[in-house]
């Protein structure tokens, strides 16, 4: 017989027992290997969505407030067409990826601009997902996540012209973007950003790691922000988080998003999160959002993924575009569009002067076997000067004055190629009419399971020929030798804070390219 006292505990014990096994969830089964796809060439909207196409249920989103009984008809008419766009994501889901609207003054003068049928311009900036990766080249235009987003405003606004730059660069951080962001955004005038690098700004190449919150790619994203919000037009600047969860593993908060998002609400801009909307069902192996199902491979999504991106987008902009179309615009205060100061001490943003692509050949005085090549696949294009062998060198003539204080040392940034494989190292050194510390950078980074774009900063004193070579090396910590030079990055600062303050403040060339190169060439 049990004594009353041990039924008592026995009761307790079963009761909060019971209350466990309710409260209790087991965890989401990590990913595997084996679930990663491996088929990025699809030709076909559907045949990409892998086994989804009876599955997902396209639909149109009501509108978040109620036009019934208030709007002319003309306004009722705009919101209709506003709300046109068919999505793949269920509303819950759609929800979830929309991050809070912020301060929407940016984007309520953009739609008031397609509203009253002024033109506008747009430019995606990021990595090779924005470049459209996952898609095959020629159904990037109407089945990519950029492409789907740009359909809906020349659809929605048929009675503006709407400019569409997509300037994504696949491996390229926003740290090496921001400080060549006026040569990658050609249009000074653009009224929408899009900005997607919280893939390719993880912590120094390693997946699973959670991210400092200050490092120099958070600097990096912050300068680009603070570039972006002061062109002409004040663009709006959407923030785009992807997320892969292969490549963001193990757990929810892999991921630089939550630090960069922190960018964002300071600034008071908007955002759309790919992981807040679908990680739960990927974790799940939830029918239309298997990873295989979205993805093509452990990171771009396929042709169904950029229209899970695009839903999340195109969500977040019919919202506001809303609001435009209902409430009447009334243009802000100038002062209203300033930008604040850096949320990280001295993260000052300015002018820089980058050389890159025809500018960067037209910097070449000589060169023994380098060669300027193409790396890109699939229309992608990624052009610099490669070697594969030692003991190759490249030489460069530049001017880097028109620093405020013309004996101060400056910088010389090296965009170089760094990669898990075949890379080498090489030596920047200085020959003529200016002079540096000869520096090393090393193209090697096992860390990383992928190929970006770095700056290697060399300390170098002001000219206006500034003759320097960059030359490869026999050590190597990969066993091969490669080294590929992408551009050329010049600012006022020391290397220690050119990520921190580059205040470098351009002034005309006093000589032409060609005579610069002459007249370097007469000093050999």
């Amino acid at each position: 017989m049990i004594a009353p006292c041990a039924l008592t505990t026995l009761r307790l014990v079963l009761l909060c027992f019971g209350l466990c096994c309710l409260c209790y969830a087991d965890p989401y089964l990590p990913l595997s290997a084996s679930e990663i796809p491996n088929d990025c060439n699809i030709p076909t909207e559907w045949q990409g969505w892998y086994g989804c196409k009876d599955t997902v249920q396209v639909r149109q989103r009501e509108p978040a407030i109620s036009l019934q009984h208030r709007g002319s008809p003309q306004r009722r008419q705009v919101a209709d067409s506003i709300y046109a766009y068919e999505t793949a994501l269920p509303e819950d889901l759609l929800q979830r990826g929309i991050g809070p609207l912020g301060d929407t003054k940016r984007l309520l003068k953009l739609f008031h601009k397609l509203l009253t049928g002024q033109p506008i311009s747009i430019s995606f900036i990021g990595g090779s997902i924005t470049e459209g990766g996952g898609v095959p080249m020629h159904d990037r235009p109407p089945l990519s996540f950029a492409g789907k987003v740009s359909n809906w405003f020349i659809n929605t606004f048929p009675n503006s012209t709407v400019t569409v730059q997509n300037a994504g660069v696949g491996g390229v951080t926003s740290t090496y973007y921001g400080q060549c962001v006026d040569m990658f955004v050609s249009d000074e005038n653009v009224d929408l950003v899009f900005v997607d690098f919280t893939l390719n700004d993880r912590a120094s190449g390693i997946r699973g790691t959670s991210p400092l919150p200050d490092t120099p790619d958070r600097r990096g994203y912050e300068m680009l922000l603070r570039k972006l919000m002061a062109f002409n037009q004040k663009p709006a600047i959407i923030a785009l988080h992807s997320w892969s969860p292969f490549f963001n593993t193990p757990h929810f908060y892999s991921t630089t998003e939550d630090l960069i998002q922190a960018l964002v609400l300071y600034y008071g801009l908007q955002s759309i999160s790919v992981r807040n909307a679908l990680w739960h069902p990927t974790m799940r192996r939830q029918q239309n959002f298997q990873g295989a199902q979205w993805l093509c491979d452990s990171l771009h999504p396929n042709t169904l993924g950029h229209r899970y991106y695009a839903d999340i987008i195109v969500g977040l902009l019919q919202d506001v575009a809303l609001q435009a179309n209902i409430h009447p615009y009334v243009e802000p205060d100038a002062s209203q569009f300033d930008v604040p100061p850096p949320m990280f001490d001295n993260n000052l943003e300015s002018a820089t002067k980058c050389l890159r692509g025809d500018l960067l050949q037209q910097r070449v005085y000589q060169s023994v076997g380098w060669d300027w090549i193409d790396e890109g696949k699939d229309g992608r294009h990624k052009y610099g000067y490669v070697t594969e062998e030692a003991n190759h060198d490249i030489i460069f003539v530049v001017n880097n004055t028109g620093c405020p204080d013309p004996s101060m040392v400056v910088t010389l940034g090296i965009g170089h190629l760094k990669s898990y494989e075949r890379m080498g190292q090489a030596l920047v050194s200085c020959i003529s009419g200016c002079a540096c510390q000869p520096t090393t950078f090393d193209g090697h980074n096992p860390a990383s399971t992928a190929s970006q774009e770095f700056w290697a900063y060399v300390a170098i004193t002001q000219s206006e020929q500034c003759v320097f070579e960059v030359a490869s090396l026999a050590v190597t910590k990969s066993g091969q030798n490669k080294v590929k030079v992408t551009s050329l990055l010049l600012t006022c600062m020391s290397p220690e804070n050119a990520l921190e303050v580059p205040i470098f403040q351009p002034k005309s060339e006093k000589t032409e390219t060609a005579e610069l190169v002459q007249s370097a060439m007469q000093t050999f």
